[in-house]
């Protein structure tokens, strides 16, 4: 809970501003601990999903799930990167805005509504 500095009241976790006297809230040190995001199949689509966070404001942090296990190994594909998962952490104070990003690429299929079928910037066929 977030103390109102103002009015004293205690305050949702995920509130900006007191719900009883509208005063600004600072945030909390839990606010900016690393949460775990999504698990990408492949170093690929964790590239993706970076870009698509950092480009909108959002610091990311990776890490492979099995990493230091004994035994554990990655193998590389030269067109996907290494393969094997990689966790995506961001802030706890970013999450929302993180998972808002996603559903909204997830619901556009990633593609373009200008885009024809012989992708993006082509000529039409004559």
């Amino acid at each position: 809970m977030k103390i109102c500095p103002k009015c004293g009241r205690e305050n949702p976790n995920d509130a900006e501003y007191c719900i009883y006297c509208g005063a600004k809230l600072e945030p909390t040190e839990k606010d900016f601990e690393w949460v775990k995001l999504l698990t990408a199949q492949n170093q690929f689509e964790a590239d993706v999903v970076i870009n698509l966070l950092e480009s909108n404001g959002i610091h990311t942090m990776t890490k492979r799930p099995n990493a230091g296990v004994t035994g554990y190994y990655m193998l590389a594909n030269p067109l996907m990167g290494s393969t094997g998962a990689w966790d995506i952490f961001v802030m706890r104070v970013d999450l929302p805005k993180a998972i808002e990003l996603l559903k909204a690429e997830e619901e556009s299929n990633g593609t373009n509504e200008d885009d024809d079928e012989r992708g993006e910037g082509l000529p039409p066929k004559e």
